[in-house]
């Protein structure tokens, strides 16, 4: 959630700056208008160092390059050409609307899987309430509180401490070597349904850079290797990497990646198009679009799926616990 809010920041505020410089305001001024206004102290920093290095003589990306935590080179990239061809504000047009899309991407995945969420603790609280709100009723109120928190405990113990240590061995993976990260994104890319959704947003990641790192007038070479690295999967960004050395010496982008492996033939035919009309920015700022409705449709449908499915669990558990309860509750009459 942090990371969302930090995603729209950021987007606005190079937003802003690309209004202001429209407007014939200097970056430095631009940018000392913008200090006591940023919404976060690691962006406010940001902020402030860049005015005192644009003050100085020096360029705002040489700022960004020393917060690669805020900053993807991508967005480097982009500063830095709009600050060798004078075209500054464009450039901070290009990163606003880059961070604006990453972050109707997040909006949207946040959105189709809140129900799924929703049923999730519904399963987990519901069973847990039953037996407290049966006590409570029957006159122990206390106890029925202490039933309740007990329930959740084991919920916690039971289920909370198994995904927090796959959480660990999964970062403890993707920081251990590249070897590690290319056996978990190949898991992904595999897994069935979800394998699906991450390719998609990974090549809706890739053409959406490709298309705005292009058009900035970043080299073809990096504009590849920045577009690569941000499609999230390494094993997809290696693939997209081979092509540089390739489009360097002279080949057209589509006939690099057409010897690379699961390249998908649309992404492919698109490419062709960009490459004969000219327009491969355009040509690709609509694949992306493409593979984000595709991965929106992907996702909602397995939301849908896991509807009916959480029911059912759910109606299980608590029919369960009153069978538990019944036989219980009558067993002490007989007796």
């Amino acid at each position: 959630m942090l990371a969302i809010f930090r995603l729209e920041q950021k987007s606005s505020t190079m937003r802003e700056l690309a209004t202001m410089l429209k407007a014939g305001m200097a970056l430095g001024e631009a940018l000392h208008v913008l200090e006591g206004r940023a919404p976060y102290p690691q962006l406010r920093q940001v902020i402030q160092e860049g005015a005192k290095r644009v003050a100085a003589g020096g360029s705002f990306s040489e700022v960004l390059a020393k917060y690669p935590e805020e900053f993807s080179e991508l967005t480097t990239a982009v500063i830095t050409m709009g600050e060798q061809t004078g075209r500054l504000d464009e450039s901070f047009d290009q990163v606003a609307g880059y961070l604006e899309r990453e972050y109707s991407l997040r909006q949207m995945i946040m959105r189709e899987t809140f129900y799924p969420k929703v049923l999730l603790a519904c399963c987990i609280i519901i069973p847990s309430a039953i037996p407290a709100l049966i006590e409570a009723l029957m006159g122990s109120v206390w106890l029925g509180l202490w039933i309740f928190i007990k329930n959740i405990g084991k919920w916690a113990l039971g289920l909370g401490i198994p995904i927090y240590l796959a959480y660990l061995i999964y970062h403890s993976l993707m920081a251990k070597s590249q070897q590690s990260r290319e056996a978990v994104d190949s898991m992904k890319l595999h897994i069935p349904l979800l394998g699906a959704v991450v390719r998609r947003l990974a090549l809706a990641k890739f053409a959406r850079a490709l298309s705005y790192t292009y058009s900035a007038g970043v080299p073809m070479g990096q504009a590849i290797t920045l577009s690569a690295s941000a499609t999230g999967n390494s094993i997809l960004e290696r693939r997209f990497k081979s092509a540089v050395p390739l489009v360097e010496k002279g080949q057209k982008l589509s006939q690099a990646l057409g010897k690379a492996p699961d390249i998908d033939d649309m992404v492919l035919g698109m490419l062709r198009t960009g490459e004969q009309t000219g327009e491969l920015d355009a040509t690709m700022e609509r694949v992306a679009d493409h593979f984000e409705v595709a991965a929106e449709t992907s996702i909602h449908r397995m939301a849908v799926m896991a509807l009916p499915i959480g029911v059912i669990f759910a109606g299980i558990i608590v029919a369960c616990i009153l069978i538990q309860f019944y036989v219980g509750y009558f067993g002490q009459l007989l007796e």
